[in-house]
């Protein structure tokens, strides 16, 4: 396992070295190719982005704007206008169902959890990296909390669309949950309980369900190992394209390039993506 350096305060990585994350070894994982357009291209697709997405993507920041104490109920019944600015491309029909299907599940979650939830929460999307020789190991976490036991736990929203969904019956959080568990435990000045999954399931009638679970050492072990092997295996540069075309029940975005990658193409269906902005510095330490 490779070593590493602990940084408890979120500065910008060094040109030299990659910022790892979740989703960069997801994407390089699920095709190579899909990786060079996005993080090397630095490419878009100009169509919409996939519906479940965006409505995660609005529960996530509502969920935020409710944490920081910015959220009302009048936000929630007049969000359409918040989808608008955050998917200018979208098409009017798919704004309006957006914000009806997110404001639906977040007011039923106020319902349930607004008055008295007893979760307190200490801070919400806490932004964590750790410094290892070749890379920065990066994660925004959705909050930390304290429930009733007061101990340190992150809190992490899933919006799920089954019941029988993974979350809801193992409860592991996979790669991802063992990254963010490491880098939590990792970076906390207080010892971290684990993590509590806070499930909102869009069924026809909505349901919000808690769970918690523990740090597994082994789940950081292999999540370790397997973003060090990933970081090695995009050293070598080798972009060729995956057998695995679809996601979200929709073909690719990069399959138009993948099949016809010309200068028309690109100008055509595909907008470079703008920078990530560079990080403001944050004391996390100083936030629990």
């Amino acid at each position: 396992m490779p070593s590493r350096r602990t940084r408890a305060v979120m500065e910008e990585a060094k040109p030299d070295k990659l910022r790892m994350s979740h989703n960069r070894i997801s994407i390089w994982q699920a095709c190579h190719l899909k990786y060079r357009y996005y993080y090397i291209d630095k490419l878009m697709p100009k169509e919409e982005k996939a519906y479940p997405l965006q409505v995660g993507d609005i529960v996530h920041k509502l969920k935020h704007l409710w944490y920081s104490g910015e959220l009302t109920v009048k936000k929630i019944d007049n969000i359409q206008q918040f989808v608008q600015s955050l998917y200018p491309d979208n098409t009017e029909e798919t704004t309006l169902n957006v914000a009806a299907d997110a404001g639906t599940l977040m007011a039923g979650y106020l319902r349930q959890f607004g008055t008295e939830d007893p979760i307190e929460i200490i801070s919400s999307e806490v932004q964590l990296q750790v410094e290892f020789p070749n890379y920065y190991l990066f994660a925004i976490v959705d909050a930390l909390g304290r429930p009733k036991d007061k101990k340190l736990w992150r809190v992490e929203t899933k919006t799920t669309a089954r019941m029988d969904s993974y979350y809801l019956n193992g409860l592991k959080g996979g790669l991802q949950g063992a990254i963010y568990d490491f880098l939590t435990e990792e970076v906390m000045k207080e010892q971290v309980k684990g993590t509590i999954y806070d499930l909102i399931v869009k069924t026809k009638i909505p349901s919000y369900h808690r769970a918690y679970a523990g740090i597994n050492r082994q789940a950081i072990k292999r999540a370790l190992e397997t973003v060090e092997g990933v970081y090695q295996e995009i050293q070598r540069a080798e972009y060729f394209p995956s057998s695995r075309c679809f996601s979200y029940n929709r073909e690719c975005d990069y399959a138009l390039l993948c099949n016809n990658d010309t200068l028309q193409t690109r100008k055509e269906f595909y907008k470079v993506r703008a920078e990530t902005p560079t990080e403001k510095e944050v004391k996390i330490g100083e936030e629990v």
